[in-house]
């Protein structure tokens, strides 16, 4: 008793996953997934900033997505569990019509009963032969079959392949994409990148990193070049920055505008400014000195960087110069025209200098020392680091399915019976898909039968 409630439960449970109602609702759980993905701001498509930022600005709502996994919703549990489900039912619907599916591939031995679903007309064809109605249908594409009095003809019956295609290449995809989800990209780091200065993935001081760098790792490297702004007063409207790779090969990347080179994706998410300061010995010339990134937005805000052990230290910041020029506002310095700074210089905890300070302004500190900004300065670049996996067979499970759909929708089976009714003939046909124009194309044929008989009835024309 036990074993049959127990075998009726397993069977109420498949009927359940294999059917076409639990595939609608999971469709609709993806789509309101990648909703989200296109609403939220997202791990690997923003930076880390702006997402705190977008959660502290939603408050209690952006803590709840951000503890559900919504900020990274590829790989969310919720994703990769719609996934798998679907995997499952998409797996029990093949299998539960595998026999009926497999069948359309053969051609019929014996000509197929009609349904009510089938389009019928009646033509008076007294003297029109089996064997001028075969060749008719074979004009028109159709394999035919001639029984006693009946001519099967069909059209299109590989076209249940890309049926086949179109599954199959959706149940790869849903399996890569359930890994990609469960096992996120083994790496992501913020780095910030300067005009000039070369890249290393495993010696590249990062600012954030999920994971260590190692040597497990494939390396990445290239050089940045130049970094162009696009600005208006000081608003910076675009932001672009040139790479170069060791074979020569040249990216510009901005937002949105990824450099991918396999298996990592480099994204742009800001720029700043690097200066350069040095500390100078009268008849020595510089005896120390290094590039500091300075942070350009908000305006108000400053950088600290320190001196030697420690002790010294400079708070500075990239000066905004307002200007106008008739209607525009500029800033010279944003545009490094005309940079300066407004810089508070403690040299051994005692203040030397609070103000404005200009390139190559020096700044006494003690027995001959000076300190002074370099006349160079600098943009940099942040960017955010990637290693892929598996996206490249997302994408081409994707173009795979778009072939088997194109083999469903154009090659599209139909099939036609033609069959002797006392001193005439009844023509049936029937479309699998895109019934309306099927009608038009059977009505035509129909038409090219009537005509037939009329010409093999008239003497003159048979002659």
């Amino acid at each position: 008793m036990n074993s049959s409630l127990l075998v009726c439960w397993l069977r109420r449970q498949h009927a359940r996953l294999a059917s076409g109602r639990l595939t609608v609702w999971l469709l609709g759980i993806l789509v309101l997934v990648l909703g989200v993905y296109l609403y939220i701001p997202q791990v690997g498509q923003s930076s880390a900033i702006a997402i705190e930022r977008w959660v502290e600005q939603k408050g209690l709502v952006g803590q709840l997505f951000h503890a559900l996994g919504l900020t990274a919703v590829l790989h969310s549990p919720l994703f990769w569990g719609t996934c798998g489900l679907m995997f499952v039912n998409l797996v029990l619907c093949m299998l539960r019509r595998i026999r009926s599916t497999l069948g359309l591939f053969r051609f019929p031995e014996r000509v197929p009963e009609v349904s009510q679903a089938w389009l019928r007309r009646e033509i008076a064809a007294p003297d029109l032969a089996e064997d001028r109605i075969s060749e008719l249908l074979r004009n028109r594409g159709f394999r035919t079959l001639v029984e006693a009095g009946r001519v099967y003809g069909l059209r299109g019956r590989f076209a249940i392949a890309g049926h086949w295609i179109f599954h199959l290449a959706l149940l790869a995809m849903l399996v890569v994409g359930t890994f990609v989800a469960i096992t996120p990209d083994t790496f992501r780091g913020l780095v910030g990148v300067g005009e000039g200065e070369f890249f290393a993935l495993h010696a590249s001081p990062f600012l954030s990193t999920r994971t260590p760098v190692t040597v497990v790792l494939p390396d990445l490297r290239f050089q940045m070049g130049e970094i162009e702004t696009y600005t208006e007063g000081v608003q910076t409207r675009r932001f672009e920055a040139h790479l170069t790779t060791p074979t020569g090969e040249r990216a510009t990347i901005g937002v949105n505008r990824p450099f991918r080179k396999t298996p990592y994706q480099v994204m742009v998410h800001g720029f700043g400014y690097m200066a350069g300061w040095a500390i100078a010995l009268d008849g020595e010339g510089i005896v120390n000195g290094a590039w500091v990134k300075l942070i350009p937005f908000p305006l108000e805000r400053s950088d600290t960087f320190t001196i030697g052990s420690g002790e010294s230290t400079v708070r500075v910041r990239l000066y905004p110069d307002h200007e106008f020029e008739g209607e525009t506002h500029r800033s010279r310095s944003y545009e490094l025209q005309n940079p300066r700074f407004t810089a508070r210089i403690f040299w051994r905890g005692v203040k030397v200098y609070d103000g404005l300070l200009e390139p190559d302004q020096r700044v006494p500190l003690e027995e001959g020392l000076e300190f002074f900004f370099l006349p160079e300065i600098r943009r940099y670049a942040m960017l955010e680091v990637i290693q892929e996996r598996g996206h490249a067979a997302v994408f081409a499970c994707l173009g795979v399915m778009i072939f088997g759909l194109a083999i469903r929708y154009f090659r599209i089976r139909k099939e036609i019976l033609v069959q002797r009714v006392g001193a005439g003939m009844e023509v049936f046909g029937h479309g699998e898909i895109f019934e309306s124009l099927f009608a038009e194309e059977f009505e035509q044929l129909v038409d090219d039968m009537a005509s037939v008989s009329e010409r093999s009835d008239d003497p003159r024309r048979a002659a």
